[in-house]
């Protein structure tokens, strides 16, 4: 395979990181607690590498409009072919936007009453911005949950697809995490806690005969020693 760089920030659990050295990546760990235009952080790190690394490529999954593209192709038609067309909501995570809005913009082509419902965590501008039009630097501030939610606009995450953000506690994203595996027996991660918890938070946007469908990003071998993990769980407070 390719050799692969990778840059994150201090706040994702090990198991990723480890999972990306076992294929040999190489990930260089940089801090959450800072502005994306700050030489440390994350963004600025990867666009740096890729200036200085001869014949390098960034995929730039924030702004890449690929991303979004392969939603509007893929997950679109295969949702709306798996549901027979009866689905009236779609729910995910939102981290660069492309998932959801790839997928929801296909979904109203054929369906034009179909509810996008986008999961935010606090911390994150995309619900103020969605209610407001007004980037709200003073709504940003470090928060726990891994995958969703941005301390800027991607450019795949497109307002007017999304019809509503439901914001989602760390807390209550990391006790959703637990409890779907052992009441569902499905191993999702993170920001499918926060997703499910989103969903029961809007339950009075539903009625009787609708078919949502929420997307599951992650997997929860990535937080083992995380939300699965009570000492871990115990130290935020959230047991």
């Amino acid at each position: 395979g390719y050799k692969c760089i990778f840059t994150t920030t201090d706040k994702q659990s090990k198991e990723k990181i480890d999972a990306l050295k076992a294929f040999g990546a190489e990930v260089i760990v940089c801090p959450t607690d800072v502005e994306p235009e700050d030489p440390r952080s994350y963004y600025s790190v990867s666009s740096r590498l890729s200036r200085e690394i001869v014949n390098s490529w960034k995929p730039n999954q924030y702004d890449n409009l690929s991303n979004t593209k392969a939603h509007y192709e893929q997950t679109g038609p295969e949702i709306w072919n798996q549901s027979q067309g009866a689905i009236t909501h779609l729910i995910a995570g939102v981290g660069t936007g492309g998932t959801l809005c790839g997928t929801g913009k296909y979904l109203k082509a054929q369906q034009s009453t179909i509810q996008v419902l986008g999961i935010d965590t606090y911390g994150s501008v995309f619900k103020s911005y969605k209610e407001t039009g007004i980037f709200k630097p003073e709504e940003i501030y470090p928060y726990v949950t891994e995958g969703i939610g941005e301390d800027f606009l991607p450019a795949n995450v497109d307002f007017s697809i999304i019809d509503h953000f439901e914001k989602v506690s760390d807390k209550d994203a990391a006790l959703m995490t637990r409890r779907i595996p052992r009441e569902e027996g499905i191993f999702a991660g993170n920001s499918a806690g926060a997703a499910f918890a989103g969903t029961l938070q809007m339950q009075s946007r539903f009625k009787k005969g609708d078919f949502v469908v929420i997307i599951i990003h992650d997997h929860g071998t990535r937080y083992l020693g995380k939300m699965f993990n009570d000492e871990w769980m115990q130290s935020k407070g959230y047991l």
